[in-house]
């Protein structure tokens, strides 16, 4: 995915042109992202990233945050009477389900470069959003009722699934809570060997990173850097391998003017992930830029032997090549 446009894909870079340029003044000073517990609710993590993103961040206003979790609150408290402590059923899920799409009459939107289709109490108030931001208002449901509703992440997707240890099925939030099996996820939706896509039930916390991760490319997106790391850095801690995240925050840094920091963050990437779509491109792009010409000629030429006759790693070679003069290649893996 091409990080600054669409997040939750499997190449989540935004690719850099060749004569990349940085600026130390893109990104205005923000307050750091508060310290979100890991045993903080759903509810209140979801709250912090959106007033944490209200700081410059375009599209993620807060105005509708009161309404939204006072409804969030009592439509639990209506659920909680009329499923009689049967969180753990099926039928809690279908109840929840009902609320969302038919009462609430939450539908699909394809945007997923737009705060507006990911911060939950926003697509509440526009009554729709992306298959994250509307799984968000699904799993703060289910975790007011202590039902087993789980999020699992996809290159491109996420989405939801009902796992009590005896029923489990998936909820695809896109269809208003259609099943479809594990076979068609994985059909549509290749992972190569990306190990950590292994459609496993995430837990509260990654699902939580997953947000932190999402708005963190769309703050890439709008050049609010500082956010950007900080929501990156956080989405790291909770989803350790993640390796998307962990490129995103390359950028992130050279965007905000920290090139040696995302240097420093592509090397290591490079040598554990280097067949990653973009990786190579982004990590030769703003090697050359830094003027490293040879460990810029390094990083495409390892990209090439992946991507045989790829254009952009053919240009970024030349002129790395061409400025490197005589220095000798060196192993870029």
């Amino acid at each position: 995915m091409k990080p600054s446009s669409h997040p939750l894909r499997t190449s989540l870079f935004a690719i850099c042109t060749l004569i990349f340029a940085c600026s130390r003044e893109v990104s205005k000073p923000s307050p750091a992202l508060p310290v979100i517990s890991d045993s903080v609710s759903m509810e209140r993590a979801c709250l912090v990233v959106s007033r944490y993103l209200a700081f410059g961040a375009p599209g993620a206003d807060t105005n509708s945050l009161g309404c939204f979790y006072r409804t969030l609150d009592s439509s639990a408290n209506e659920l909680v009477r009329s499923c009689s402590g049967r969180g753990a059923e099926p039928a809690t899920a279908d109840s929840i389900i009902a609320l969302v799409y038919k009462r609430w009459n939450i539908a699909f939107d394809a945007r997923d470069t737009v705060f507006e289709t990911l911060l939950p109490h926003l697509v509440y108030k526009n009554r729709k959003g992306a298959c994250l931001g509307v799984s968000l208002i699904v799993l703060m449901l289910a975790e007011k009722l202590n039902c087993p509703l789980y999020g699992v992440m996809l290159p491109g997707h996420f989405f939801m699934r009902f796992d009590n240890g005896t029923r489990r099925f998936n909820l695809e939030p896109n269809k208003s809570g259609f099943t479809h099996p594990d076979s068609y996820y994985r059909e549509r939706y290749p992972v190569a060997h990306r190990a950590w896509y292994d459609l496993g039930n995430l837990t509260k916390s990654q699902s939580i990173g997953m947000l932190c991760y999402n708005a963190g490319v769309l703050c890439l997106r709008h050049n609010t850097c500082n956010q950007a790391i900080s929501l990156f850095n956080e989405a790291t801690r909770r989803i350790p391998a993640l390796a998307e995240a962990r490129g995103n925050l390359a950028l992130a840094y050279v965007q905000a003017g920290l090139t040696d920091s995302s240097l420093s963050i592509f090397e290591r990437l490079f040598a554990t992930d280097p067949d990653m779509p973009g990786l190579a491109a982004n990590y030769g792009a703003v090697a050359l830029a830094a003027q490293r010409y040879c460990q810029s000629a390094d990083v495409f030429r390892a990209g090439l032997r992946d991507y045989p006759g790829d254009s952009t790693l053919m240009r970024g070679l030349s002129q790395a090549s061409a400025n490197a003069g005589s220095c000798a290649p060196r192993k870029a893996r």
